[in-house]
């Protein structure tokens, strides 16, 4: 029998940390800003009042926002 891998994500400060990797300064306050706009993607799990996203989500964001640009977006 072969199991799966389980999902794992990941909550703001963590999105924080994986963007500032990619050498984005966006702080987890601000983040939390950009989701309270609707800026950041829908996240794949809510418990509570907390917000999930996966890896892929977060990867897929910094892109677009590599690619398009977004006027806060900071070196």
């Amino acid at each position: 029998m072969s199991y799966k891998k389980p999902v794992q994500y990941y909550g703001l400060k963590d999105f924080s940390d994986f963007v500032k990797e990619e050498g984005m300064k966006y702080s987890t306050r601000e983040l939390s800003v950009y989701k309270s706009r609707d800026l950041l993607p829908d996240p794949e799990v809510m418990i509570g009042e907390r917000a999930g996203w996966t890896k892929e989500q977060i990867d897929d964001w910094v892109n677009q926002v590599k690619l398009k640009g977004m006027r806060n977006y900071r070196q």
